[in-house]
């Protein structure tokens, strides 16, 4: 019996239990007795016996635990499963009913084994197959490509229904996406669309929405005009909104943006009807421009899933970016680790990337230089740069600003200008034009104002009236460092005229004191202090080391008292330390902790031990007053636009 069941079958006593076979068994070392409990001292001992068993005896005992477990279904399904040596509907349905459990509990792993067992004892084949294809759809949100694959395959050995297909093609593309074989995966995804356009329109969508996703890792623009082809072609059901306005997004977020904006707050009141959506509509936000919705649905599907597991994986990429933009850069952090160490061991290279690429850029932003290049190193050791231009782009762009923060303009400038082609496009559609400004900058200092000019111009044709607020703000900071000595200050103040703006606070923080500076040296110094001081604060609350001492040298030449005292206390602790003191402070337990950044409980209270002196605190308690809830909750309603 195994270990867990033994508990349960004690009190009835196993067979025999007082047989003159334990006491050798005992004394060789094998088990161990306490009054009529039974126990094996090592599990390859009872792996050993239970397989050395013939097979009617291990199905007696299966049965047996199976009528003692009467009252805990999921623990019986399993042994009636372990004692059926042939096909049986009844025992196949306990399993999915099993695997349903799971689901809701979290369990992917659980719930794909469940369900791949229920497939191997359904007797029609018909059934069997739905079940795999059940099983890979399940385990896509473990990782693991093999074993989607393998289930994928299986569906495919015993079905030619057209739907199951697709739905196996799907579920194999959608994790395949994380991979770095795009181009690959993109032909099987749309060949397999265009094949089933007129037969079946809705698998069809549903592979093309997959497609989608390959061709923003890609940034590859062939895969565009196929991608939009393809979308024509299917009929316009408006069922099929939520996948149309998904695939729009993902693979030109700047075609027609306004519109797609526009449906942001009815994809939004449709996922609070349908949680497992939260992340999709974040998702789509965030290409958009719009931040604050991407934030705001994000916050709202942790609260969701939270006491059910762990997010789904494979989507922690655009999540983590959408926290480093809006300036909450340890969630940021905190979910580029969890998607490095589930990515890792699933060999998903181009979702670790996608984190080790959001990771450098917050390190670099914060002064950590040396983190920051390895990190980029890291994400660019594992993609092919016409692969994967989407991670190749970003992490140009966190080298980039590592360069700047340390006052190399000259290398900065070099990464940035990687971001765009010879003749000065964007490498990849959405990924580039946010480094903008930062190439002006780094230009300027480096003496290729004019070839930044010309860049910046291009991009701003391209875009026109498709250019979110954002972009709007960030070509217009561009310009105004760009600009001729008298000509800078209207593009400045239209770079910051957006309330909205706000909610890019490192952006912000940016253009405020370049528009300081500029103020200073034309000698308007009283109209230069508000904005460095506005700056300032900005960049202590992000714990910006290197644009707080620019700021801070800014604001005394200006005249200002600026305290010299250290930023807020929690710069002075590592990143680890800072994604722990956080998760503290909303209540987590030591083991709640461990399980979110795979630590061990251990070792999170020594990371509290050691931060506490620092922090200027001796207790847990006094962490809530110390950090302003670094996740706090929605307001009721979930996320609107």
């Amino acid at each position: 019996m195994d270990g867990v069941d033994s508990a349960i079958a004690a009190p009835t006593g196993p067979p025999h239990a007082d047989d003159d076979a334990w006491p050798p068994a005992e004394r060789a070392g094998l088990v161990r007795r306490t009054g009529r409990d039974v126990r094996f001292r090592h599990p390859l001992v009872r792996s050993a016996v239970y397989h050395a068993a013939p097979f009617d005896a291990r199905r007696a005992a299966h049965l047996a635990l199976a009528g003692m477990l009467r009252d805990e279904p999921d623990r019986r399904a399993w042994h009636l499963a372990a004692a059926s040596s042939r096909p049986d509907a009844a025992v196949s349905a306990e399993l999915e009913r099993t695997a349903g459990r799971a689901r809701r509990r979290g369990g992917y792993a659980a719930a794909a084994k469940a369900l791949q067992r229920a497939a191997e004892l359904a007797p029609r084949r018909e059934d069997s197959a739905r079940l795999l294809v059940e099983a890979a759809e399940t385990a896509v949100f473990t990782g693991d490509i093999g074993w989607v694959e393998e289930l994928a395959a299986a569906a495919r050995a015993r079905t030619d229904d057209a739907s199951l297909l697709a739905s196996a093609a799907v579920q194999t593309g959608r994790l395949a996406a994380l991979t770095v074989r795009h181009t690959v995966v993109f032909s099987r995804l749309a060949d397999a669309a265009e094949r089933l356009t007129v037969s079946r329109p809705a698998d069809a969508l549903d592979l093309l929405a997959t497609a989608a996703v390959v061709r923003y890792y890609s940034g590859e623009e062939r895969q565009r005009h196929r991608v939009r082809a393809l979308l024509r072609r299917l009929p316009d059901d408006a069922s099929d909104a939520w996948l149309r306005t998904w695939v729009r997004a993902v693979s030109d977020p700047f075609d027609g943006r306004a519109e797609l904006v526009s449906l942001l707050p009815r994809l939004a009141a449709e996922a609070e009807r349908r949680p497992d959506r939260l992340i999709t509509l974040a998702i789509m936000a965030w290409l958009l421009d719009e931040t604050p919705c991407a934030v705001r649905a994000v916050d709202e599907a942790v609260g969701r899933w939270e006491p059910r597991g762990p997010l789904p994986e494979g989507l922690g990429g655009a999540v983590a970016w959408a926290f480093v933009e809006q300036g909450r850069w340890d969630q940021a952090r905190e979910f580029c680790a969890r998607t490095t160490a589930v990515g890792s061991t699933a060999g998903l290279d181009h979702a670790v990337a996608c984190a080790a690429s959001a990771d450098a850029t917050v390190l670099a932003f914060r002064g950590d230089v040396s983190a920051a290049r390895s990190r980029a190193a890291d994400a660019l050791a594992l993609i092919d740069p016409l692969e994967s231009r989407s991670v190749s782009v970003r992490a140009r762009r966190a080298l980039g600003a590592a360069a700047a923060s340390e006052g190399a303009h000259e290398t900065a400038y070099h990464q940035l200008r990687m971001v765009f082609t010879a003749d000065g496009a964007p490498v990849h559609y959405h990924a580039s034009c946010p480094a903008l400004a930062d190439l002006a900058a780094a230009a300027v200092r480096s003496g290729h104002r004019e070839e930044a000019a010309v860049i910046v111009e291009r991009c701003a044709r391209a875009l026109a009236d498709n250019a979110s607020p954002r972009l709007r703000a960030l070509i217009g900071r561009a310009r105004g460092l760009l600009a001729d000595a008298g000509d800078a200050e209207p593009h400045f103040r239209a770079a910051l005229a957006d309330p909205v703006l706000e909610h890019w606070p490192f952006e912000r923080a940016q253009t405020l004191l370049d528009l300081a500076e500029w103020l200073r040296r034309r000698r308007r110094v009283a109209e230069a202090r508000p904005p460095l001081t506005e700056a300032l604060e900005i960049f202590r609350r992000l714990g910006a080391r290197p644009w707080i001492e620019r700021a801070r040298a800014e604001s005394r030449a200006a005249g200002l008292d600026v305290t010299d005292s250290a930023p807020d206390a929690l710069t002075g602790l590592s990143p680890q330390q800072r994604q722990i003191i956080g998760l503290a402070a909303r209540g987590l337990t030591n083991r709640e902790i461990g399980e979110r950044l795979f630590l061990s409980p251990r070792t999170v209270g020594s990371h509290l031990y050691r931060s506490f002196p620092k922090l200027g605190i001796t207790a847990r308690s006094q962490l809530r007053d110390l950090i302003e809830g670094p996740l706090r909750p929605l307001p009721t309603g979930g996320p609107r636009e």
